[in-house]
């Protein structure tokens, strides 16, 4: 009788086991949401968004899994490739007001974000109206994502904001002069004025280690010393993100390293990779352990780790030193492409002292394919209306020719919704936009 009751039991197990459950559809492939293509077949992460699949084969699989895709991902797949190409671009523009220029170029895209310089800057109030008039442009072009709007605040002679914000000092005297309590104080009171003005990123704070005091750098960086320069840039770092202002660390991996400036020559750094580790990366490594969300790449020339391209060109630096190195996931911003030091057509002179630029159009438009094959997020370019567009041309066509594949471009993109996500700067799309 036991023996019988035993049997019977393992016999209602298995019926139990190997039918559906009440409800649950049949067995069927899994299906999961992917924003940049098919799913992978185990657990995978995309910035903040995690995608489960189920390891079980195809052929055994008892239940369908789906998870809805992000704000982000959604904005990103309504996306025209169109809206892709000029998505990865920050971009300088015109005037102290939207005129019908710069509201013809937000049309276009719209464009990632738009970076103030002096000529867009005449007072907090003329600030505030601008930053206002420029995110609804963005958001009546309707691609649900407004705007990043930068500015170069660093201090000293590099400010566009004058009012509404605290007297910064240059970085090299308040290393020297000031507490790292009160830097981050007046860091805070900076985040807190250039937001109340609608500018949610700031392209700071310099992390590089200067010691020329010949160098074009020279002011801007906090010291010499390396652990000097790591401690002002982490309490920078953290009082802009506490406050809720995009940081964007600069000159990736370390400008102070090379000789030259990448504004009219070649800059090249004959720094050892030890040099590098112990020298000039821990400043950033400082700015990334305190929530960095973006780091600008130099156009300079590691040559410890490619001799052949700029670091805002190579993937050996971007993917495998500062992704791969230092952990890096966020936004990486390639510096102004229309510096000479961006655009070297070929080796250095070494009688002339510097490297022959090309500065055409489609030079313009080749390298920012290159540097988004590199692996940089975001593009600025201070130049026209008209080469700036011809940069979303380049980006467009080079995805329609296969030379850059669209997954790169809609990784690129999904990075920059996923900061705007966190900013607030993404909305619902308008039916029918």
């Amino acid at each position: 009788m036991r023996r019988t009751h035993i049997l019977l039991g393992m016999f209602l197990a298995f019926v139990l086991l190997a039918a559906p459950a009440c409800g649950e559809p049949a067995a069927e492939e899994p299906t999961t949401a992917s924003a940049t293509g098919s799913a992978p077949a185990q657990a995978t992460t995309t910035g903040s968004t995690e995608t489960a699949t189920s390891s079980a084969p195809l052929a055994t699989a008892r239940w369908t899994t789906t998870t809805l895709p992000s704000a982000e991902e959604t904005i990103l797949r309504e996306m025209t490739l169109r809206q892709k190409a000029a998505q990865v671009l920050l971009l300088g523009f015109e005037g102290t007001r939207l005129i019908p220029a710069t509201e013809q170029l937000v049309a276009e895209g719209p464009p990632g974000g738009l970076l103030l310089l002096g000529r867009n800057v005449a007072g907090a109030e003329q600030v505030a109206a601008l930053t206002v008039d420029l995110q609804a442009a963005a958001l009546t072009a309707g691609s649900g994502a407004g705007l990043f709007i930068a500015a170069d605040q660093e201090g000293g002679t590099v400010q566009r904001i004058r009012e509404g914000v605290p007297r910064l000092p240059a970085a090299r005297a308040l290393g020297e002069e000031s507490s790292l309590l009160e830097v981050g104080r007046i860091a805070t009171e900076t985040a807190e004025g250039l937001l109340a003005q609608g500018v949610n990123m700031n392209l700071a704070p310099v992390a590089d280690v200067v010691s020329d005091p010949e160098s074009f750098l020279y002011s801007r960086s906090y010291s010499g010393d390396p652990t000097v320069v790591a401690d002002y840039v982490a309490v920078v770092t953290q009082a802009y993100e506490d406050t809720g202002l995009i940081s964007v660390v600069k000159h990736f991996p370390g400008h102070g390293s090379a000789s030259g400036d990448t504004h009219g020559e070649a800059a090249i750094s004959e720094a050892t990779q030890t040099e590098f580790a112990t020298i000039h990366l821990p400043p950033f490594k400082a700015a990334l352990a305190s929530g960095a969300e973006g780091v600008m790449m130099a156009h300079v020339f590691a040559t410890a780790y490619d001799p052949d391209l700029p670091s805002s060109l190579s993937p050996a630096v971007i993917d495998g030193l500062l992704r791969e190195g230092l952990g890096f996931s966020g936004l990486v911003v390639c510096d102004d492409l229309e510096m000479a030091g961006a655009m070297l057509a070929g080796p250095v002179d070494p009688e002339a002292g510097t490297a022959e630029t090309a500065g055409s159009v489609a030079d313009l438009g080749d390298f920012a394919v290159l540097a988004l094959e590199a692996g940089c997020d975001m593009l600025i370019s201070t130049g026209t209306m008209e080469r700036q567009l011809a940069i979303v041309d380049a980006v467009e066509e080079a995805v329609l020719r296969g030379r850059l594949p669209e997954s790169r471009l809609n990784q690129a993109v999904l990075r920059i919704l996923e900061v705007k996500s966190r900013h607030g700067l993404l909305s619902p799309r308008r039916p029918g936009a």
